[in-house]
């Protein structure tokens, strides 16, 4: 989406990520257990590790600590 808004020009852009894969059966959603507790991703990532592991493993690691750094007044993000 990031890389095609410029020549979509559109007001909005709407990520539904895997919701219409799941809803035309391509690909299993996570039993309710996970999903209920915050696992989904732990069940998509090992359901698609290739591409997945790199936004869930370094992205939200680069995230964490990022608000973290924010939290503790190290770092202040604008």
């Amino acid at each position: 989406m990031r890389e095609h808004r410029e020549r979509l020009r559109v007001p909005v852009l709407v990520g539904v990520g895997q919701a219409f894969d799941i809803h035309a059966g391509r690909l299993r959603q996570a039993p309710r257990w996970m999903r209920e507790h915050g696992l989904e991703w732990l069940f998509r990532l090992a359901a698609e590790p290739s591409r997945l592991w790199r936004r869930y493993l370094v992205y939200n690691s680069e995230f964490v600590f990022s608000a973290l750094a924010e939290i503790l007044g190290v770092r202040k993000f604008e």
